[in-house]
């Protein structure tokens, strides 16, 4: 036989690794079937046995989460150790042949050398392949009617496989027998804090948690299951570390209803009913939003030159067309603000932007014309909470009074003139701030009115002037026998809720003719005359008196 045909390799056996894959698959179900069998059978117990002993004594989060730690951890140890480990560290086919042969001794060492001899460079220098060839065959031929899988023993995992089929079914079964009991049970076994150990009286709260205002009542209401008693109590803990306890009586049906009244501070309540309570409730009380302070500030109309001016809440004794600022600083955050004009149908919404010491609202309340009696501030907080019974501001409205007029020349209300006559005329006007207008107003034997404007320079809120008439220049002329009724109109520079008008008394005017006119002015110095006369002898009499007087008390010295 040549060198050449000496290092030719051997095929290796199918068959022999087919069988040996077989045993291997069946070592590995079998430790992975015992471990996890014997997983199901520890968390069962562990599980039942916590969830019993929550029953008995109420066990608090902490040791219920040490419970389920010890729990989880043994059961990550069997799952390891007898699942993953012999996954990763699967036993190769010596290993395996090795296992076979203790087992079944009439193989001796043929299986392992069948095996290990088929490998490349297996055969050494010299050896013949033919030997190793006829050696695999006869080991496949002892190989083929030999059941390989008897060699792994499968009854302890089969033992424990019924175990924990045991096991898992006496756990359902009292799973579903316990009903809601169980499912709280194992709820809190998960580490559940929102339920309670399940009692033969099984107490339900009408809302959870929440939030109320100060000084408001608040309503609690339980429902009871199972086991209802006649009365139950509740029990209030509140933030300073006082414990109240109350009775609360059953209503209709299950309810049970207790109300607390203008609580101030913040608690946590537990409704008990027989043998079973509720889940501890927080109740946070919070302060309503207010007013912590407001400054006011009148801008008065431009017309009045005024600017601005701080005011005093207690003296609010606004000019009508003024605009009221306010910088209200609230007690606490608000999500909004509103101002409510009384004796109006406005309602401003206050601006909110953050200041120097917290949070500031703005307005600008424009100061109508109209009835305003007052204002107050209405706030509400991120809860929803609104301010209650709130401040009324009272504002006295001073409306801009229209201006005054008086004709001081000529003295009588009535004269008599002529159709070419010149008339002078002098006025005195008077305004709370400035007048802006002034006119001749007339109408002739009642007809239409007319007016003429009268330059009367510099604007001011007093106005002393004098005016010729020139009646000769009307158009058309009145006739003879006319009369022509006039006064004088001013206006005032409001440009708000103005201007304000005010007219002087009505004066007249009759038209006669020169005849006329000459008589009545002899009439009037003939008056005159006699006024002086009258004057006179007045005079004398007093001179008289005083003389008398002198010589009576000289005589009487």
């Amino acid at each position: 036989m040549s060198a050449a045909n000496t290092n030719q390799p051997v095929a290796p056996s199918a068959l022999l690794h087919e069988k040996l894959a077989g045993v291997r698959a069946k070592l590995l179900a079998v430790s992975a079937g015992g471990g996890v069998s014997l997983a199901v059978m520890l968390a069962t117990g562990l599980l039942a046995g916590g969830m019993l002993a929550d029953w008995l004594l109420d066990l608090p989060l902490a040791v219920r989460a040490a419970l389920l730690a010890v729990n989880v951890g043994a059961l990550s140890y069997i799952l390891f150790r007898d699942v993953l480990t012999p996954i990763v560290n699967r036993p190769d086919d010596d290993a395996v042949a090795l296992l076979v042969e203790r087992a079944l001794p009439q193989f001796r060492s043929r299986l392992i050398a069948a095996l290990q001899l088929a490998r490349p460079q297996a055969i050494h220098a010299g050896a013949s392949p033919v030997l190793v060839t006829e050696l695999i065959r006869e080991t496949e031929t002892m190989a083929r009617p030999v059941p390989f899988g008897d060699v792994v023993n499968s009854f302890h995992s089969v033992k424990l496989a019924l175990a924990a089929l045991i096991f898992l079914a006496a756990g359902v079964y009292g799973y579903h027998s316990l009903g809601d009991d169980a499912n709280d049970l194992l709820k809190r076994a998960f580490l559940s804090q929102d339920t309670l150990v399940p009692r033969k009286t099984r107490v339900t709260l009408v809302g959870g948690d929440r939030i109320v205002p100060t000084g408001d009542a608040v309503p609690i209401e339980a429902a009871a299951r199972g086991l209802v008693p006649n009365a139950g109590k509740l029990v209030v803990k509140y933030a300073s570390g006082r414990t109240v306890e109350y009775p609360m009586a059953r209503t209709n049906g299950m309810s049970f209803v207790r109300t607390l009244e203008a609580v101030q501070e913040s608690f946590t309540f537990t409704v008990k009913l027989n043998d079973g309570q509720s889940q501890p409730t927080k109740v946070e009380v919070v302060p309503r939003p207010g007013v912590a302070g407001i400054e006011a500030v009148q801008d008065f109309p431009k017309y009045t030159e005024l600017g601005s001016v701080k005011r005093s809440l207690g003296d609010l004794t606004l000019l009508a067309g003024s605009v009221l600022k306010l910088k209200v600083t609230p007690s606490k955050e608000v999500t909004q603000a509103t101002v409510f004009l009384f004796g109006t149908t406005i309602t401003n919404k206050l601006a909110m932007k953050s200041g120097g010491n917290g949070p500031e609202l703005m307005v600008e309340i424009p100061v109508p014309k109209e009835e305003f009696s007052g204002f107050s501030i209405h706030l509400t907080d991120k809860h929803g909470f609104s301010s209650k019974d709130e401040a009324i501001y009272r504002v006295d409205v001073l409306p801009d009074k229209a201006p005054t007029v008086r004709i001081t020349y000529p003295d009588r209300k009535e004269e008599l003139i002529t159709q070419r006559a010149r008339m002078l005329m002098a006025f005195e006007a008077l305004d709370d701030f400035a007048i802006a207008k002034v006119r001749l107003a007339y109408s002739v034997d009642g007809g239409a009115t007319k007016a003429v404007p009268l330059d009367f320079g510099r604007s001011d809120r007093v106005i002393r002037h004098r005016y010729e008439w020139n009646v000769g220049k009307l158009s058309p002329l009145v006739p003879e026998g006319g009369t022509v009724e006039y006064w004088i109109e001013v206006e005032d520079n409001n440009d708000v809720t103005g201007p304000g008008v005010g007219a002087s008394v009505h004066f007249t005017a009759k038209v006669v003719s020169d005849a006329e006119k000459r008589a009545d002015l002899l009439n009037r110095a003939g008056d005159f005359l006699g006024s002086i006369s009258d004057v006179a002898n007045d005079q004398e009499k007093l001179n008289q008196r005083l003389g008398t007087l002198i010589r009576e008390k000289v005589e009487q010295r």
